[in-house]
């Protein structure tokens, strides 16, 4: 086979594959991504109290390494509960839950002392973002920018546990990371243009 006859066969079989889109390009990093969970009670709740009583009571009962999961566990619910509130256009109970967020991201990160749980908690902020900034335009134009606080929260965390882990980890985020970029930037814009 010649070179133009390769070159064409070569065209034929990349024009056959099905292709995986993301709004920007042909490939998503977070493919595989577990979507936020059914927030359950929420701040608009009256009993929403009992719920963060409950979380604390099973913080405090949890042993050192099962403490590090549940916090996992309770940032998700938390993001659940500002994607839910901002949803519903409560913007006082998505500034709750916000904080709520914050703080049990605090608690996980004095809990990451060792590579692989840094690495883990590194991973799952990089989630955050993405989850919080693709569902962002989906989201009522006067209560998302609130989700600016979780972003602010998990960025920051993130890239504190980045520079401390070993070169090979860093790298291998790159394209995560500009996923969650491109995907923030592009919701930003938005609000600039006013959609």
């Amino acid at each position: 086979m010649c070179g133009r006859d390769a070159a064409l066969a070569t065209l034929l079989v990349l024009a056959a594959l099905p292709t995986v889109h993301a709004g920007h390009g042909l490939m998503n990093a977070f493919a595989d991504i577990e979507w936020l969970p059914d927030p359950g009670r929420t701040p608009a709740s009256p009993d929403y109290f009992l719920d963060r009583a409950a979380e604390s009571a099973r913080l405090a009962l949890t042993d050192a390494p099962g403490r590090f999961a549940l916090l996992l566990e309770l940032l998700r619910e938390k993001l659940a509960e500002v994607d839910a509130m901002v949803r519903a256009d409560r913007r006082a109970e998505a500034a709750v839950a916000v904080t709520a967020y914050r703080d049990y991201l605090e608690r996980a990160a004095g809990l990451a002392a060792s590579d692989d749980a840094a690495r883990t908690l590194a991973a799952a902020l990089l989630e955050h973002q993405y989850i919080m900034s693709v569902n962002y335009l989906d989201l009522p134009r006067d209560t998302r920018p609130v989700i600016g606080g979780v972003m602010t929260a998990a960025a920051t965390h993130y890239e504190r546990l980045r520079d401390a882990l070993p070169r090979t980890f860093r790298e291998a985020q790159f394209f995560k990371e500009e996923e969650v970029r491109w995907s923030w930037e592009t919701a930003q814009q938005a609000d600039a243009q006013g959609l």
